[in-house]
């Protein structure tokens, strides 16, 4: 019930944004209106780059899948893939979401492989076989989107920082200030997804963690902080098991750096198409500055399916190139809206080869809970 009461409550948060936004004069509902009467074209050019930029998603996890010794089809994965998007694209936080049933429906392929277990030490064996599946299976996850964000942030920073050298001599101070303020931003979080694997295996920061974790626990020694601090430390130092998994075979990296790439390009062309199909066209060059920030925001839960907060952050960033608000509200909203309709219906199409692994996971789940 309180799942549901969250959903309800950002519905209608996003409600709410889209009503401020069209009272204000924030976003052009005309426009929307005008796209999908007479620009269908472009609205299934958007939806053919969205499923592009899906099934890249997918080469690019299948290929970590491989780096990390998980062997596993392409069908599995892909059926994986685009039913987590299909159903996480709605929910809020979605990249997160995403992930969580993407692991869930892996973990469902690896229990279709599995034979039956007849005995006490079979099930063990099978257990601790599950709990390297889920390490692995996460470590591949979270190097997916590390590595889909570093080349966001890369080309980002590279475009933002080209921008400003071409209009230093225009004399124009908050411009320039605010494209700074862009470019910093997006380094320093590019700096930050390539230092944190190594401070991972680092055995000195390691111990610097434990001893701070040390530090809050003795300081708060009972009560909800302690769990509360003990929850985090235990998140984080999970988070550090996982990247440090996965920096052993940074080396193996460039195909899915390459997918990345396909998918930036997949992702700034639906935006440019779709400030095409409302008749306010949005420059390639401000996309590829904003779209890693905007991507980053979604992980934040600001309304339902990515409707209202994001828009806003879109107007936000945007405003930096002189873009209307109008054009960037309104355009991000028609190409969130038409992603969630083409994912999830491919996604439904793929929910069948995924029943397999979802009648796995429940057949699990009940041996488990039969033996205990």
């Amino acid at each position: 019930m309180k799942s549901i009461a969250k959903l309800l409550l950002l519905l209608i948060i996003s409600i709410s944004f889209i009503y401020f936004m069209h009272t204000k004069n924030i976003l052009d509902v005309k426009s929307l209106a005008y796209a999908v009467e007479n620009n269908k074209k472009y609205l299934f050019l958007i939806s053919l780059l969205q499923i592009l930029n899906c099934l890249f998603m997918t080469f690019r996890y299948h290929s970590l899948l491989k780096i990390f010794s998980i062997k596993t089809n392409l069908q599995n994965v892909t059926a994986a893939t685009f039913v987590s998007n299909g159903i996480g694209l709605w929910m809020p936080g979605s990249l997160a979401i995403i992930e969580v049933i993407r692991i869930s429906l892996m973990l469902g392929a690896h229990y279709q492989k599995s034979d039956n277990y007849s005995n006490m030490t079979q099930i063990k064996n099978s257990n601790l076989a599950e709990l390297a599946a889920k390490s692995k299976l996460a470590a591949a996850a979270l190097f997916d989107r590390l590595i889909g964000f570093f080349v966001m942030l890369f080309f980002g920073s590279i475009t933002t920082f080209i921008i400003y050298i071409q209009t230093i001599h225009l004399n124009d101070t908050l411009y320039s200030k605010n494209l700074l303020i862009l470019f910093f931003l997006s380094f320093i979080l590019m700096l930050i997804i390539i230092v944190v694997p190594f401070l991972a295996k680092s055995i000195y920061f390691r111990r610097f963690v434990e001893r701070v974790e040390r530090l809050f626990l003795t300081t708060f020694k009972s009560g909800k902080i302690h769990l509360l601090f003990k929850k985090i430390f235990g998140e984080i130092n999970s988070l550090l098991d996982v990247i440090s998994l996965g920096i052993r075979s940074i080396r193996s990296f460039w195909g899915p750096i390459v997918y990345s790439i396909l998918c930036l390009i997949m992702a700034v062309f639906g935006t440019y198409f779709s400030s095409i199909a409302i008749s306010n066209p949005i420059p390639i060059h401000a996309i590829f500055a904003t779209v890693s920030i905007l991507s980053i925001a979604s992980l934040i839960p600001m309304g339902f399916g990515g409707v209202g907060g994001m828009q806003l952050i879109a107007v936000l960033l945007f405003s930096i190139f002189g873009i209307s608000p109008q054009a960037a509200s309104s355009a991000q909203l028609l190409q969130t809206s038409v992603n969630l309709l083409a994912i999830t219906g491919i996604g439904l199409l793929f929910a069948r080869l995924s029943a397999g692994q979802i009648r796995a996971i429940l057949d699990a789940r009940k041996k488990e809970t039969a033996v205990s």
